[in-house]
């Protein structure tokens, strides 16, 4: 049967200068819009007076498109800035670049400010798997010991996202760390491994949670690491019973 003809050709000639024509049509330059720049860039988030920066992403993806990827990764690199508008241009950055954009973003991971750590992380992770393992690995684990909270909150939320390997035992090293408690109380980290633990369906990792039933000064630790021992092992313990009678049923059988 005969599929292709003169006119064929002549029809997809035609359409393929028409899709060339379209994406000429809609550069910037051609919709009326200034090409963006960094300067053009950084004068819009100056200007922005939203209390969220939301719209300006949404400004920024009808108008530029990834053609504002590389003046944003300016922005965001530019130290001279205050750190809550270098912030927005990273968001921007994996708003309108994508997938494509982890690279540029992988670089703000040892950016001297806390802030730009952990947008690079939430980023990431907002994107799903990385381009390989080695990236994850390498780049997102080492901020599970961070010297700033928040980023090694963030870490945590990554990881648990990212997936990369070694990540289970990462997360448990993160656990036993000083410096995530506080007057005996944790803080936030642990309780993020916790839940990360149990997203992940780390069930090798319920006997290293067996030094937490022993924060009598953080009960909420405690009946965490209760619910994230039942979730791992599929098994409950002491149901009904007050909460010190449940933690030695636990510690008997960690023990075994």
């Amino acid at each position: 049967m005969k599929t292709w003809s003169r006119n064929s050709k002549k029809c997809l000639t035609a359409k393929t200068a028409l899709a060339v024509l379209s994406v000429v049509l809609l550069t910037p330059a051609a919709l009326g819009a200034p090409t963006p720049t960094a300067k053009l860039i950084e004068s819009e988030i100056s200007a922005n007076r939203a209390r969220t920066f939301g719209p300006l992403l949404k400004h920024w993806d009808s108008l530029y498109g990834s053609q504002a990827v590389k003046p944003l990764a300016a922005v965001a690199a530019n130290r001279k800035l205050e750190d809550h508008q270098r912030y927005v241009a990273l968001m921007g950055i994996a708003k309108l670049g994508g997938p494509a954009s982890a690279p540029v973003l992988e670089k703000f991971l040892k950016d001297p400010s806390w802030m730009l750590r952990s947008g690079a992380l939430r980023a990431l992770a907002s994107l799903g798997a990385p381009q390989s393992a080695r990236f994850s690995r390498e780049s997102i684990l080492p901020l599970l010991k961070d010297p700033a909270l928040v980023v090694r909150k963030e870490a945590v939320e990554a990881v648990a996202r990212l997936k990369p390997q070694g990540s289970v035992e990462a997360l448990l090293s993160a656990l036993e760390r000083k410096e995530n408690y506080h007057g005996g109380r944790a803080l936030w980290v642990p309780q993020r491994i916790l839940v990360a633990l149990r997203q992940l369906k780390a069930s090798q990792a319920a006997p290293r949670l067996l030094p937490l039933l022993d924060h009598s000064s953080d009960p909420e630790l405690q009946l965490q690491a209760l619910a994230t021992l039942e979730s791992l092992t599929g098994t409950i313990r002491g149901q009904g019973l007050p909460l010190p009678a449940r933690i030695r049923e636990w510690k008997v059988a960690l023990r075994r």
